[in-house]
C-alpha cells in the first residue's frame, strides 16, 4: 500500500510533530517546529485523513494506515491529544454547517456486545442520523454515540440553547 510505504520513511519525531503542527494550524497555534514544514504536501494529507478519521473516544483506536514502528507512538499522541483531537472533529464536522441546514433527524438506541476483559456486557449506542440540505442536494450524516458521547453532546445542546436565549434577551430590550 501506498500509504505505509510513505509513512514508513518517517522517524518518531517527525511523524509527531507534523500530528502536532497539525493541530496548532487548526486551532491557529504558534507551530513548535520548521521540521513539519519540510514535509512532503501528500504525506501531510495521509496525517490529516488518519487524524480525521480517528475518534479518540474509541476503546479501539485502528493504526492499520501505520507502519508498525509508528502505531505505539500514534496511540500515545492519541491519549495525549485526545481533547484536541475531538475539537478538531468538531471543526471539520462544523463545515457543513455553513452549505447546509438540518432538514431532519431521526434516531434510534441499539445495544450491542462489547467484550472488554473477558466480559461481555450490553453497550447502548445511539445511532442519529441528520439530514442535512442545501440548494442543489440533501446529505445524510450518521452518527453513533455512546451514552458520554450523547451526554457531551447534550451538554453542547444545552449551551447553545442558554446561549440563544441570553441573545434573545438582549435583543428584546
Amino acid at each position: 500500500m501506498g500509504t505505509l510505504k510513505d509513512l514508513s520513511s518517517l522517524s518518531e519525531n517527525t511523524f509527531l510533530q507534523v500530528l502536532r503542527d497539525i493541530l496548532d494550524e487548526y486551532f491557529q497555534r504558534i507551530p513548535s517546529s520548521k521540521e513539519s514544514s519540510d514535509i512532503d504536501p501528500q504525506i501531510r494529507r495521509q496525517l490529516e485523513h488518519i487524524l480525521r478519521s480517528t475518534n479518540p473516544s474509541s476503546n479501539k483506536i485502528p493504526t492499520d494506515e501505520l507502519p508498525e514502528h509508528l502505531q505505539k507512538f500514534y496511540m500515545n499522541f492519541i491519549h495525549d491529544y485526545r481533547r484536541d483531537i475531538e475539537r478538531y472533529h468538531i471543526y471539520h464536522s462544523s463545515q457543513y454547517i455553513d452549505e447546509y441546514r438540518l432538514k431532519n433527524f431521526d434516531w434510534n438506541i441499539r445495544m450491542t456486545l462489547h467484550d472488554e476483559h473477558l466480559f461481555k456486557c450490553r453497550l447502548p449506542l445511539v445511532n442519529l442520523e441528520l439530514e442535512l440540505t442545501n440548494e442543489n442536494h440533501s446529505k445524510n450524516i450518521l452518527l453513533e454515540l455512546d451514552e458520554q458521547e450523547l451526554n457531551r453532546l447534550i451538554e453542547e445542546m444545552t449551551k447553545i440553547e442558554q446561549t440563544m436565549n441570553n441573545t434573545n434577551v438582549l435583543l428584546t430590550q
